[in-house]
């Protein structure tokens, strides 16, 4: 379920590294080493991105024939690159899940206003439940508008605040109340997202406060992604972690509903949705009883697995006990919403077989160019597209400490808009890695600029974020929209055919007339910045004042 940058991974920049990069030492006191330019095989990217994406392997949804043979070729290149198993004599790491799929979901019914209304699964609403009972039912359930759905006692904002909505199904906005700010100053970071404005934490938050059902309402700008994504992602098997009480603690269920028909049910409540979107930005906003009864049912086909993530290492050869990470994740979404054509198969094939790809490539490149001073870790990763839940758990069950982990590289998509003149940081400014990148960026004549929509909250919505919270610097970036060939135009315009016709789509499939030239100069940027980080004895921080500061620092304070 998770969605990734759609409008931006597209775009892939040019690298030409020769010798060695060198930058002078930053405010740690300590220099960067040079690095020697990799050797790096195209034809592993394309072999394993073509077969990782092919029909055989459907999609790659944990718990299916699709994993089992993803992990069979993981393990088999990782082997044949040169690495270890991660895990002692395994590759791998169990993960436990919970595969949850609606069937038979009612129509969203809802009464008590000027009309009653109806809205059919799928094409207007899609909802799910995060709960493991067999049938669930909301029936003639109060309906409440919370706004943003925030509670930030640190922020002095509190829509929950003077309602109960134990029971009741709370209606929510997408994204922060700061959102449509043209500046980074404001009450959640001004146009940046933070984690308040994620659905993830609309949902967490809203079974904290005990509602039976939370919807939210779709809107394109402020959630970063059209209404067909939604659709796609949202039905089928969905993912979760396995918890001792079977998600008892959750909402009955959670969904979304589009905008032209939060539209209809505000009017039906007397009300504007419009204006109501405008006092719901303001500190204070009081959530308000809609006078609605809304009722839907479905059915639950529940499974419980061990999926996988898959582990290996290349042992340091002086510091075997300090870690650093290559992170991507292998699975996608399996059989999905069909095409026009029948197609029903999310082959992933952008998203992500090529960042797994590159991990075979990378550990290749390590491999020959010997053990650096320090232990890689590359770590494939289970269950991101529904809701980083591979990354979560390793990063609250670590193989190796994550107080020697020293940070990490993260993976997620690459593009074959071929060589860009720039390089996208995804939260550029947050840590002392991005001294790492400008590095490996030197003499190229190339740029690092930070995300263009820090509106979208894309630095939550990838697995570095599971290490990042719990202190790990990581470092996200992608290729560059400002293309060697056709610029800036160019670039956003291959981005938003991906964006619309293929990203979590059937059409997000293998072509061999893909022009790679862009994504091998990206996975030099990849390889240089990891083995800095392994050759050097530095200890990288988030800078001072960063959100995930102090939980480096305690991790650290006994080293």
């Amino acid at each position: 379920m998770m969605l990734k940058r759609s409008l931006w991974m597209l775009l892939v920049p040019s690298l030409v590294l020769s010798g060695c990069t060198k930058i002078e030492e930053g405010n740690s006191g300590v220099a960067i080493p040079e690095v020697a330019a990799p050797e790096l095989s195209v034809e592993t990217m394309k072999s394993i991105t073509e077969e990782l994406s092919s029909d055989a392997f459907e999609g790659r949804a944990p718990g299916t024939p699709g994993e089992e043979k993803t992990l069979a070729l993981l393990t088999s290149k990782f082997e044949e690159a040169g690495l270890s198993p991660g895990n002692g004599e395994s590759w791998f790491q169990d993960v436990p899940l919970v595969s949850i799929e609606a069937k038979n979901v009612s129509p969203l019914t809802v009464t008590g206003g000027t009309e009653d209304l109806s809205f059919a699964y799928g094409s207007e609403m899609v909802v799910t439940s995060y709960q493991e009972q067999p049938k669930i039912d909301i029936a003639n359930s109060d309906m409440v508008f919370v706004g943003y759905g925030v509670n930030a006692p640190e922020r002095g904002w509190n829509d929950y605040e003077g309602v109960d909505v134990k029971g009741k199904t709370v209606v929510i906005l997408v994204n922060d109340p700061d959102f449509g700010t043209e500046s980074l100053e404001g009450e959640f970071g001004g146009r940046a997202m933070t984690y308040y404005g994620r659905w993830t934490y609309k949902y967490e938050e809203a079974a904290r406060q005990g509602a039976a059902a939370a919807l939210i309402i779709h809107d394109t700008d402020p959630a970063a992604y059209g209404w067909n994504v939604v659709e796609s992602s949202w039905s089928g098997p969905q993912f979760y972690a396995q918890s001792a009480n079977g998600g008892a603690d959750q909402t009955k269920i959670n969904g979304w509903i589009q905008k032209d028909v939060a539209a209809k049910i505000f009017a039906a409540a007397g009300k504007d949705l419009e204006a109501q979107m405008k006092a719901a930005k303001k500190k204070g906003f009081k959530a308000i009883d809609l006078g609605l009864k809304v009722s839907t049912s479905l059915e639950n086909t529940i499974s419980k697995m061990d999926s996988k993530n898959v582990v290996g290492i290349l042992k340091g050869k002086t510091r075997p006990d300090e870690y650093v990470l290559y992170t991507a994740h292998w699975d996608h979404l399996g059989r999905c919403k069909p095409a026009p054509d029948g197609d029903d198969i999310c082959n992933g094939a952008v998203d992500n077989a090529t960042g797994t790809a590159a991990l075979v490539a990378l550990a290749e490149a390590h491999v020959k160019a010997g053990a650096p001073d320090r232990s890689l870790i590359f770590l494939a990763v289970t269950a991101e597209e529904s809701g980083l839940l591979g990354s979560k758990y390793y990063a609250e069950n670590p193989i190796y400490p994550l107080s020697q982990t020293v940070g990490g590289v993260n993976m997620d998509a690459f593009g074959m808009a071929g060589p860009a003149k720039n390089v996208i940081v995804v939260g550029k400014g947050k840590s002392e890695l991005d001294r790492y990148l400008e590095a490996a960026l030197t003499g190229d004549g190339r740029v690092a600029e930070a995300e263009p929509t820090p509106e979208k909250g894309f630095y939550y919505r990838s697995d570095h974020f599971s290490f990042a919270k719990l202190g790990v610097p990581m470092i996200y970036f992608e290729g560059g929209e400002d293309l060697v060939d056709g610029g800036r135009e160019a670039g956003e315009a291959i981005s938003k055919d991906y964006g619309e016709n293929r990203y979590h789509g059937p059409k997000d499939e293998y072509d061999p007339n893909w022009n790679w030239d862009g994504v091998m100069s990206d996975l030099k940027i990849y390889y240089t910045v990891a083995r800095m980080l392994a050759m050097t004895e530095d200890w990288p921080n988030w800078n001072e004042g960063d959100e995930f500061r102090a939980a480096r620092d305690e991790s650290r304070a006994g080293n």
